[in-house]
């Protein structure tokens, strides 16, 4: 599993007060050095869901934990649902904890009946999480890494996520975002496409 965030940001621009909230460092004045902590953090992160095997993967709990493991050194927040409305997400911020409860029961269904093929599966959990956009931020990235932890899990082909545009984060994005918007509309055939191709 790898820190992978999909995209390509200015490292000089200044973070704006509602970005500041709830960080550990005062200090920070720009998004690269932003992105430098979270990267740093994240790869912590990824450190302890590697030595993670207990069967309890497919819970919100554990999920609130991956994000806090991920996240938790540089956000006080880490690990928390979100409390505001965004507009990336078609859920309230009291919607977030009932729509996961009901994920999970859903993917525990889905895995167990052996009746949807491990691409649609992983579209569907992916995209259903990034709908519910549970915490305030890196939901993107949490998701992501989930995805592939849950793959794993299962002996399943981890995903590439266009690993071939990888040299091109901003195109890479478009497609990936042109995927979750046909996924809306209940078409997974790009999202799946974009995240089974093959390695360069």
């Amino acid at each position: 599993m790898r820190a992978d965030n999909l995209v390509d940001r200015d490292g000089s621009t200044p973070l704006d007060p509602d970005q500041i909230k709830g960080i550990r460092f005062s200090h920070l004045t720009n998004m690269g050095e932003l992105d430098e902590l979270e990267d740093l953090n994240i790869q912590k992160g990824l450190e302890w869901l590697h030595h993670q095997k207990s069967s309890d993967y497919l819970s919100m709990e554990f999920l609130c934990k991956l994000h806090e493991k991920l996240f938790g050194d540089v956000w006080k927040w880490a690990g928390k649902f979100r409390t505001v409305e965004v507009n990336i997400s078609k859920y309230r911020s009291y919607d977030v904890g009932p729509q996961l409860r009901n994920f999970f029961e859903d993917l525990k269904l889905w895995i167990e009946s052996g009746k949807m093929s491990w691409d649609e599966i992983s579209a569907e959990m992916h995209h259903r999480l990034v709908c519910i956009h549970p915490f305030p931020n890196g939901n993107g990235r949490t998701t992501r890494i989930y995805t592939e932890y849950v793959q794993k899990r299962n002996q399943q082909k981890v995903t590439s996520w266009k690993a071939s545009l990888a040299h091109d984060p901003k195109e890479r994005r478009k497609i990936y975002i042109k995927a979750l918007q046909q996924a809306d509309k209940g078409n997974f055939e790009p999202l799946i496409e974009y995240m089974k191709e093959k390695k360069p």
